[in-house]
């Protein structure tokens, strides 16, 4: 973790700091996957001293609050992808128009000196419609006005981590955001590599989360592959908030303040917690999968939370596990991995039955990638729509039948 940026700003750069970003609310949109904003608005709500949530849209939730709250954010949200400070909006209908106006930020309070940032452009019904050239003429005018009003450091680039300004121009009308989170969320800071199509940390989080798990219940991932499922599990029932082993983008912002950060992390920390028996029970055919999740778990302080064997799902049974009914976590393979399409069903077809058979009065939660492939599962659940990889998958939660 580097220093607070605020040792190398002007005293009058310093100054406007306090007054227009620190004094005040901030606008901020949180990106999370379809089908994943309710869950992100709850978190949010729940861990932010001062929100506003000003409205919910497909792909995100936007919010006011201040600027301190997004490294609460960033570090306990888990379902979120990114989240974005807002900084300018403005209507431009010619580049003229967009460098002037992108000029006229004052992106000395916003991005460390010497910054060049990286610039990812969406444009939809706008006359500026070459992504390319936006991007260009914004860099650009980032770069002069930098060049006029921030004073070069003398922080090394090797110690820097990257910036990305996001602009958004819809119907003629620009808006500009930076990033704060740096790499996307899903990356915890734990996992060093992944198994076949792995799941994303972030909906493993919320099939948890839909599940009712607390980290109170025995859970079992009886398919775990790279472990996602059993590793958020683990976070929760250790209270190990998800940013805790990662790094932020907004460590290198001018109002960067290292001493709130160190509190922010000192309330989150997690508390001594280890059991004499895991409460997580992670099994998977494949031996290079077990040991990668054996070696991800030790290396984090993890592995008392979490036993993981080398074992089939049809040598698992609920009651051999715990004395009491817990949750089960299933994702199966599906998309290339689930071969012909009688090989699909006869696998779903196959978990279902011995869900039922060795797993009465569970709780399952099970990904499907299709509708019809769900119902072969046969038991009485909710379902949810979520997006995996672009790809639509179908989330079925129920109780099983005692």
């Amino acid at each position: 973790m580097t220093a607070s940026n605020t040792q190398h700003s002007s005293p009058a750069i310093e100054r406007r700091i306090k007054r227009l970003l620190i004094g005040r609310a901030q606008s901020f949109f949180a990106i999370t996957a379809p089908g994943l904003e309710t869950l992100c608005r709850r978190e949010l709500e729940s861990h932010l001293e001062t929100i506003n949530v000003r409205g919910i849209e497909k792909g995100g939730v936007s919010f006011e609050a201040r600027l301190h709250d997004v490294y609460t954010a960033n570090l306990l949200c888990r379902t979120a992808h990114r989240i974005l400070l807002r900084v300018h909006a403005f209507r431009a209908e010619a580049f003229d128009t967009l460098i002037q106006k992108t000029q006229a930020v004052p992106w000395e309070l916003y991005l460390p000196s010497d910054c060049e940032p990286e610039l990812k452009v969406s444009a939809y019904h706008s006359r500026l419609y070459h992504s390319d050239a936006v991007a260009e003429r914004i860099r650009q005018a980032i770069q002069t006005r930098m060049n006029i009003h921030a004073p070069p450091t003398s922080q090394g680039e090797e110690n820097r981590r990257a910036q990305r300004v996001y602009a958004r121009l819809s119907h003629n009308n620009c808006l500009l955001s930076i990033d704060s989170s740096g790499a996307n969320l899903h990356k915890r800071g734990l996992k060093t590599g992944s198994g076949q199509a792995p799941l994303r940390e972030t909906l493993a989080a919320a099939v948890l989360m839909r599940a009712g798990y607390t980290g109170e219940a025995v859970l079992c991932d009886p398919m775990c592959g790279s472990g996602t499922l059993a590793i958020e599990g683990a976070l929760m029932a250790k209270k190990i908030p998800p940013g805790w082993f990662r790094e932020f983008a907004f460590q290198d912002w001018p109002a960067f303040r290292e001493g709130r950060w160190r509190h922010i992390r000192r309330v989150a920390a997690p508390p001594e917690m280890n059991w004499p028996r895991p409460l997580i029970q992670a099994s998977d055919q494949n031996a290079a999968a077990v040991q990668q999740l054996q070696t991800t778990l030790a290396s984090h302080g993890l592995k008392d939370a979490v036993r993981v064997e080398q074992r089939t799902f049809e040598s698992l049974s609920g009651p051999a596990l715990s004395a009491e009914s817990g949750i089960v976590v299933i994702n199966p393979p599906y998309g290339k991995r689930l071969g012909s399409r009688r090989t699909a069903e006869a696998n779903y077809d196959r978990i279902g039955r011995h869900l039922k058979s060795h797993f009465k009065g569970w709780k399952a939660a099970v990904l499907a990638p299709s509708r019809r492939l769900a119902n072969l599962l046969r038991f009485r659940a909710r379902h949810y729509a979520l997006q995996h990889g672009g790809q639509r998958v179908h989330l079925l939660i129920g109780r099983l039948p005692k």
